[in-house]
């Protein structure tokens, strides 16, 4: 069969059991299958299709994706969110505006332990918003916050997408943890900006923004204080540990989530079945991206038969001499991509037919990997799939229009200020990665 034909066998597969609701992971699969067979036959498929899941399923980049899942979820089961943002809220002095900016941050920090965004900004939901609200903001804007706070989880370190990337592309995650550093620190300044100067403050709000000091019990301002003290300690080690070329990104998982759950049950917080519960639900997300990697490497596979890619670069070559250009569309399309697909589908789908064209136009895969990942933490925020606001709505039994319509604010003033600055000076991802050991 022709190429042209067998391409648009492909396209269709894939348009039609997407809109099925087919699992991606199984439509990569299955059109990866579909389109070999068709190039060269049946009779070689177990050659090929074998040998690449062999090979996929042992690269040891990915050995590290239920290590910080185990991390996640044993802080999230010791009720680690609720501690984060009460010690923001103490620190805040109970102010409106100071409060915003403490859930913004708690975000930041919850993406560094959750790796999540949906499941942050639902967390966020349940546990910031309502405070936020007693404060003067309005109850979509108080759940727009918490969407953009935990969308911050796919930018922050240690970011899954980041993971997936780095075995895709043969770039070392230790680096695009610490070069995501400077775009996180960036959206985090612009969402403090926009929260100031967006605000939603409802008519009936006090003017300074201000409630009674409600005092805790002195046991739960130890315990949350202890709770934040060991989160950060945590991340001092582990990523202080990457940056120091002390251990490497896998050494570094294993004493996470090893500390995490030693200090989880020295501070009595999970029990026995909260750590099954943990091992499980880390085991299941792992299953689950390796089956994305998986059917990625088979339809990378197709897409080499094909030539597809090589296609891409003759169409894309007047524009090739100036990378800029082409940067610029190809993180206009992860940003489109990841408002309709979840951010690790956009990845493993993406990746395996840009790869060669960002080869070609000499473009810095670890530059280009954390830019993608940006991008596709600010389409976690806009309609009309966007997972975060979604989340965020759904955990507050909320319109996801009304949340859509205070985070895509956000999610348009850093992508246009944190892209010009990627561009312009892409030092901000690359200096600290350079100065590793």
């Amino acid at each position: 069969m022709s190429a042209t034909a067998t391409i648009w066998i492909v396209i269709a597969w894939f348009a039609i059991f997407l809109t099925l609701g087919q699992n991606v992971a199984t439509v990569l699969l299955g059109a990866g299958i579909v389109g070999i067979a068709l190039y060269i036959g049946t009779g070689p498929l177990g050659g090929i299709i074998g040998p690449d899941i062999f090979y996929t399923a042992s690269i040891y980049s990915l050995s590290i994706v239920p290590l910080y899942l185990l991390m996640a979820q044993m802080l999230l089961r010791g009720g680690i969110i609720n501690d984060l943002f009460q010690v923001g809220h103490r620190m805040s002095g109970y102010r409106r505006f100071p409060l915003g900016v403490a859930t913004i941050v708690t975000g930041s920090l919850l993406g560094a332990v959750s790796g999540s965004g949906a499941a942050s900004s639902a967390s966020l939901a349940a546990v910031a918003s309502p405070e936020l609200e007693k404060l003067g903001y309005t109850r979509r804007f108080s759940l727009s916050i918490a969407a953009v706070s935990g969308s911050l989880s796919a930018i922050v370190p240690p970011s899954l997408i980041m993971i997936i990337y780095g075995s895709l592309a043969s770039v070392p995650i230790g680096h695009l943890f610490i070069g995501a550093i400077g775009p996180a620190v960036l959206c985090i300044l612009i969402y403090v900006v926009c929260l100031k100067v967006f605000g939603e403050i409802r008519g009936d709000a006090q003017a300074d923004g201000t409630i009674p000091d409600e005092p805790d019990a002195p046991d739960s301002r130890r315990k949350s204080r202890n709770a934040f003290l060991f989160v950060v300690t945590l991340m001092v080690v582990v990523f202080g540990g990457i940056y120091g070329g002390i251990i490497t990104v896998a050494e570094a998982g294993a004493i996470g989530a090893f500390t995490a759950m030693m200090g989880m049950i020295a501070m009595r917080r999970v029990n026995p079945q909260d750590i099954f519960q943990a091992l499980s639900d880390s085991v299941k997300v792992t299953a689950a991206l390796m089956m994305l990697v998986i059917g990625a490497k088979i339809f990378a596979r197709f897409l080499t038969f094909s030539r597809l890619p090589n296609e891409l670069i003759a169409f894309m070559e007047p524009v090739l001499a100036n990378p800029g250009l082409v940067a610029i569309i190809l993180l206009a399309v992860f940003f489109l991509a990841g408002m309709f697909l979840e951010s690790a589908a956009v990845i493993v789908l993406l990746v395996p037919i840009i790869l060669p064209l960002l080869k070609a136009a000499n473009i810095d895969l670890l530059w280009f990997g954390v830019s993608a990942s940006t991008m596709i933490a600010l389409g976690l925020l806009t309609p009309p799939v966007g997972l975060a606001s979604f989340a965020a709505a759904s955990a507050a039994n909320h319109p996801a229009s009304q949340v859509f319509r205070g985070a895509t604010i956000f999610a348009l003033a850093a992508g246009v200020i944190v892209t010009a600055l990627l561009l312009v000076f892409p030092s901000v991802v690359t200096w600290l990665p350079a100065q590793m050991r």
